[in-house]
């Protein structure tokens, strides 16, 4: 009698973010916001400056008073992470990632975008 250890599969389809070049990245594990759901790689990690949390980043999350935003990137989201079941990930916070695996919440990845991840030392190609 034959037996088949098969009792499932899983398909994960990890997108990559790091740009295959020489200059190697610079990737921290940090904690994020839990709650935020699944977060892909690629996904711009952004700190909120109300009240220090890492979150997926929005470009368009400003103060409602003063117009000031209320984020400013730190990283990129080196894999996919559930925040619903765990708030530890890898974020490149130095080097160079594919514009193209970049995700932010809401908005677009403009210039200013890119203009604020190269200020944190990460280059877009």
């Amino acid at each position: 009698m034959g037996v088949n250890g098969k009792i499932g599969e899983i398909t994960v389809n990890e997108v990559q973010v790091i740009a295959d070049v020489a200059h190697k990245p610079v990737i921290v594990t940090k904690n994020l916001l839990a709650g935020q759901g699944v977060l892909e790689a690629g996904c711009i990690i952004g700190k909120d400056l109300n009240t220090g949390d890492l979150v997926f980043y929005d470009p368009t999350a400003v103060d409602s008073t003063t117009g000031n935003p209320t984020q400013e990137p730190v990283g990129v989201l080196a894999n996919l992470v559930d925040t619903d079941r765990q708030t530890l990930a890898n974020i490149i916070v130095h080097g160079v990632v594919l514009k193209n695996a970049l995700k932010v919440k809401a908005g677009t990845i403009d210039t200013a975008v890119l203009d604020a991840l190269e200020a944190k030392t990460i280059w877009v190609i």
